[in-house]
């Protein structure tokens, strides 16, 4: 294999490590009469790099990185297509309940003995009585298009579509890796936080599956979307932590009351997530970020990834 001569040459390589992949760029122009503005010093350096893709077949270099050193991005056309397809069947109205299929899909796992997980068993787990309502419908027209052209899992498919709801409805662009592989069957029952649970019981169960106090209120404001009463039932804002510091529901009576749930009311009555409450409804734009990166954690739970 030969190598061109090219007017600019930019070399990049990635080196795996264990916790991801680094990646250094050389780079120097040369002119017409072939002089280089690399310092001579750094010469044999950069020509030995130059090379080493020359030499060495890409196979033999893919081959020596761990697994986990090339990920599928957000940049690339399987991700632009299943985002495409996912915006044309959802809408501000469906968001809600795309995004409750990633919480009931993601949310059966459990840190020691690493079962449920982002594995999209959700479809085979729609009769339950936690998830009445929940359907795989809403996304099935966008995963046949897809699959069309490239098979893509439920659990990738259901993690873009949550990200999309978030984005669509007005909250924080969540960009997220794919990757996953689907689960055979269900997983098994009574992984999913309880609505009657209080504080000590969520943050107990959040703990379980690897999340700390802060980013279990975090993961609650979702509940800003949908028919909770927390602001408008499609906008993905931080009106879930300021009516929450209302506390509504003590009222008498009447619509107030039914406010939110019971698992809601008690993150309020908690110090510790009372303080990460006041703090998002002053800082939408933390909220935002928390947010993002918590819903990140959040689908790749348990995740069991396609080899390279």
């Amino acid at each position: 294999m030969m190598c061109s001569s090219v007017s600019k040459h930019v070399v990049q390589c990635s080196i795996g490590t264990a916790s991801g992949v680094k990646s250094q760029a050389c780079s120097f122009r040369s002119d017409e009469h072939g002089s280089s503005s690399v310092p001579s010093s750094s010469r044999r350096g950069v020509l030995c790099i130059a090379t080493l893709p020359c030499l060495l077949p890409l196979t033999h270099i893919f081959a020596s990185l761990p697994a986990n050193a090339i990920s599928v991005t957000p940049a690339t056309n399987e991700y632009l297509r299943i985002k495409q397809e996912v915006r044309k069947v959802l809408s501000k109205g469906k968001a809600a309940g795309v995004l409750r299929l990633v919480f009931h899909d993601a949310g059966t796992f459990q840190i020691d003995d690493t079962t449920g997980g982002m594995n999209g068993s959700i479809v085979y787990e729609l009769e339950r009585p936690e998830n009445a309502g929940l359907k795989k419908s809403v996304l099935q027209k966008a995963k046949t298009q897809i699959d069309a052209i490239h098979p893509v899992s439920w659990a990738d498919i259901i993690s873009v579509a949550g990200a999309e709801a978030v984005e669509v409805c007005g909250g924080p662009a969540i960009q997220v890796r794919l990757g996953r592989q689907d689960s055979l069957g269900p997983d098994s029952e009574g992984k999913l936080p309880e609505e009657t649970l209080d504080a000590s019981g969520l943050k107990k169960c959040f703990q379980k599956k690897g999340f700390s106090t802060q980013e279990l209120v975090a993961l609650s404001g979702a509940h800003t979307l949908g028919s909770k009463g927390f602001g408008s039932p499609t906008s993905f804002d931080n009106s879930y932590y300021k009516v929450l510091l209302e506390k509504p529901w003590i009222s008498s009576g009447g619509m107030p009351s039914m406010i939110g749930l019971p698992s809601d009311h008690a993150l309020v009555e908690d110090d510790e997530c009372l303080r990460w409450i006041k703090n998002y409804a002053d800082n939408e734009n933390m909220f935002f970020e928390d947010f993002r990166n918590a819903y990140v954690k959040l689908v790749n739970s348990g995740v069991r990834w396609n080899s390279l």
